[in-house]
């Protein structure tokens, strides 16, 4: 397939567009990062193969779906803002996402983990739900067309540009073939492999050979020819998932086990019945109620003062115990600061008590503030990812040791301009005042650019995660809503708690077992689509070489 060069692209769309660079290429097109000028934006412009401009069929075809992908409007979907349609160019420009694919992610770092896999299935299974309703299937789900923002983990699906409504015929021209037999075989469901009508069913199989690849790190289907790979979408059934990651969360196990079934009705019926699912299980990261967010809020700014001023506090009394306590009058402001933060922490766990009056008990408080964490070092491992932070970070770095070299040149000076006045006693003019300081205020300033790294646990956090969601906290908190549930059950007349539920641990429904076709039926129905199979591939190379002549 003929690619564009960089020069050529210019030519046709340099009115509207500035490229940048080229960001990837495919069995697709190509993609590039360019600049839409007359909105001053970044826009990712997928040009199409040439194929696609000359025919004047697929050309039809192609701007007719895309205008149904470009009416998309969903968090978990990259938007398709406009077609470009110019000579022998064809490119539509697509939301640029700050972050990677899924393929480049697991390739950088790994099989995911639980957690975030939960997230990408729940995240893509609420974008094809979208898509589903409108009549549209997507019918290339795989990780290269799932993109992961770096600064929130959110997943989103692309390239619906080259999707087809659910409510038309197959067809037998050149882009049906295109995209339903040499799209990507390795994520391809067996009905689409073999031309039969596909809904949206077949999006949740490659949903979940995607997310075995995200969990594993290996690819399901591979083999070494098309003709191989997709005899095996229709015949193997991988193993259940779990026997070769036994820490995921059964729910999310069966999940992935049952999008991968052969038979369309022996899957989820359809993407929202998956995320019910999964939101059933309680697996995607728990809502956290805002009386619950409020107390982590001033709990944490607890966690920071209250062993701090304790410390100055000792340290300052030690110190006049062993002059023999000269001037009490310096243990006023210091007495005052501990009052007040202490009647702090009293307000605080008011504050619990009043969650209790709400419906929830100790064991909700917990598992809120629990999340509050989660969600901070879900946002500090975002941010580890974000190369423009770490190029931040090295200028802070620089920063912090000029305001270094400032301090100790500043007090130097200062403490050089000084006289001695008695013994023990000196003076300083303004000018030795005025350095002084601005050097002990910059030698502040480098101890807080050094230590407040945003992609590393900051003090604060490690003391409330010792501190509260440990024995100490746990034990303050359940005295301080226990008087309260105690008021409450009797009023109800009730022995126990009957909380909210918002954050309360039920037990997960669990996911209907899928039906097991007959081995004979089976093996019966392959054989039959293999014959379709090979047909449909000799009748696409013929196309394509026609094509190429």
């Amino acid at each position: 397939m003929p690619s564009h060069d960089l020069a050529k692209l210019r030519a046709r769309l340099g009115h509207r567009y500035q490229l940048e660079r080229e960001l990837g290429r495919g069995g697709m097109g190509a993609v590039y990062l360019a600049r839409e000028l007359k909105l001053d934006r970044l826009v990712a412009l997928k040009v199409l193969p040439d194929a696609f401009a000359a025919d004047p069929a697929l050309r039809d075809r192609f701007l007719r779906e895309s205008r149904t992908a470009a009416s998309f409007s969903h968090p978990n979907i990259v938007p398709v803002f406009a077609v470009e349609e110019q000579d022998e160019v064809l490119a539509f420009a697509m939301g640029y996402v700050e972050g990677e694919s899924l393929a480049e992610r697991v390739a950088r770092s790994g099989a995911l983990t639980a957690r975030d896999a939960v997230r990408l299935m729940h995240d893509v299974a609420y974008a094809l739900a979208y898509a589903h309703g409108r009549g549209t299937v997507h019918r290339d789900i795989k990780p290269d067309n799932i993109m992961l923002d770096r600064a929130t983990n959110r997943a989103l699906v692309m390239d619906f540009g080259v999707a087809r409504r659910s409510d038309v015929v197959a067809e037998t021209s050149g882009l049906t073939r295109v995209g339903e037999v040499v799209g990507t075989p390795e994520y391809m469901s067996p009905e689409q492999a073999t031309g039969d009508t596909v809904d949206g069913r077949s999006d949740l199989y490659s949903l979940g050979l995607v997310m075995w690849f995200a969990l594993t790190g290996q690819t399901a289907m591979g083999g070494d020819s098309a003709p191989r790979i997709l005899m095996r979408q229709l015949t193997e059934q991988l193993p259940p998932i779990a026997t070769l990651r036994s820490d995921l969360p059964p729910a999310l196990a069966d999940a992935v086990d049952r999008c991968l079934r052969k038979e369309p009705a022996e899957r989820f019926d359809d993407a929202g019945a998956l995320a019910t699912a999964l939101d059933d299980a309680e697996l995607a990261s728990p809502e956290i109620p805002l009386p619950i967010r409020l107390l982590a809020r001033e709990v944490s700014l607890l966690s920071v003062a209250l062993p701090f001023v304790l410390l100055l506090a000792s340290v300052f009394f030690f110190r006049q115990m062993l002059r023999g306590f000269p001037n009490l009058d310096l243990l006023i402001p210091v007495v005052v600061v501990l009052a007040a933060l202490f009647a702090r922490l009293g307000q605080a766990l008011n504050d619990a008590a009043r969650i209790a009056r709400l419906g929830f008990d100790a064991h909700d408080v917990e598992r809120g503030l629990r999340a509050v964490v989660d969600e901070a070092a879900s946002a500090r491992e975002a941010r580890r990812l974000d190369p423009d932070l770490a190029r931040d970070r090295r200028t802070v770095i620089i920063t912090a040791l000029i305001m270094l070299a400032i301090a100790v040149v500043s007090t130097g000076v200062a403490l050089a301009l000084r006289e001695q006045v008695a013994p023990g006693r000196y003076s300083m003019g303004g000018l030795g005042i005025a350095l002084f300081f601005n050097g002990v205020a910059s030698f502040g300033v480098f101890f807080m650019l050094i230590v407040r790294d945003p992609r590393r646990m900051p003090v604060g956090e490690r003391l409330f995660r010792i501190f509260w969601l440990r024995a100490p906290g746990r034990w303050l908190l359940a005295r301080s809503m226990d008087k309260e549930m105690r008021r409450r059950a009797k009023r109800e007349g009730a022995g126990g708690h009957s909380g909210t539920g918002l954050l309360h641990v039920s037990a997960a429904a669990p996911l209907s077992p899928p039906r097991v076709s007959q081995p004979e039926a089976v093996e019966s129905t392959y054989t039959n689509r293999l014959d379709a199979i090979e047909s449909r591939l000799a009748s696409l190379e013929s196309w394509r070489h026609a094509r190429e002549e």
